[in-house]
């Protein structure tokens, strides 16, 4: 399996005594289950591989769009001073009703205004994409909405030469009956296999090896598939 792993995220972990991690983003970042979440996963995997050096910050809120991530910016993010910062949005600008919805063209300008803000801090943005939902047990208009918002981050990510952790594109070669019974929880969220798989995969970014996580039996399952669908 090839090496993935940001160079400049690696370089603060070994230049620097302490690093700050902030995950900013939504239902998929907040903690709202009595699980693995997927941000377990890659701390679990920061301690084998760093030690403790570092502090995760889960600044996820449900229902969040960018417009309400940008407003919540100064307190949840730049308070900390965060040297990496892990964004996941847009599965609530994409949501139909009027008072979530933005459009496509200010999401993006939004995430760009969030990457500004965060150079400006010093910090290494990482942009990452939702996992696959099943679309077609969606409302069919945010369906067709929520893959267009998230090539949007893609090409985003790709045009402004930003680090990006597309966990759409995996979860995407994955049978859908699979994600139903296996990944999901319901057509728009994660389970706790969804949310291990998604940890194991931005683990590898930082150069996580999962050989080196202790008593990792329970992400064994996740780790093969993981390691199938990258090849």
């Amino acid at each position: 399996m090839e090496k993935m792993a940001f160079s400049d995220v690696l370089e603060r972990f070994e230049r620097q005594d302490h690093v700050r991690i902030v995950a900013l983003g939504a239902s998929n970042t907040e903690r709202h289950m009595p699980v693995i979440h997927w941000t377990d996963v890659l701390e679990i995997g920061l301690r084998a591989r760093f030690g403790r050096k570092f502090q995760m910050i889960n600044a996820g809120v449900s229902g969040n769009n960018t417009r309400e991530a940008l407003a919540r910016f100064e307190r949840d993010v730049a308070f900390y001073q965060p040297d990496i910062v892990i964004i996941t949005l847009g599965g609530n600008d994409c949501n139909i009703i009027p008072s979530k919805f933005v459009p496509e063209d200010e999401f993006v300008s939004n995430l760009r205004e969030i990457a500004r803000r965060l150079r400006e801090l010093g910090a290494v943005v990482i942009f990452q994409t939702y996992y696959t939902m099943i679309t077609d047990l969606m409302v069919p208009q945010r369906a067709a909405m929520f893959v267009r918002y998230m090539k949007a981050v893609r090409q985003m990510a790709i045009e402004d030469g930003e680090h990006l952790i597309d966990q759409y594109a995996l979860f995407d070669k994955i049978d859908r009956n699979y994600r139903i019974f296996n990944l999901m929880r319901d057509p728009m969220h994660t389970n706790e296999n969804g949310n291990i798989l998604i940890g194991l995969h931005a683990a590898r970014f930082f150069d996580v090896d999962f050989e080196t996580i202790p008593w990792r039996e329970k992400l064994m399952p996740m780790q093969a598939l993981l390691t199938k669908l990258l090849g």
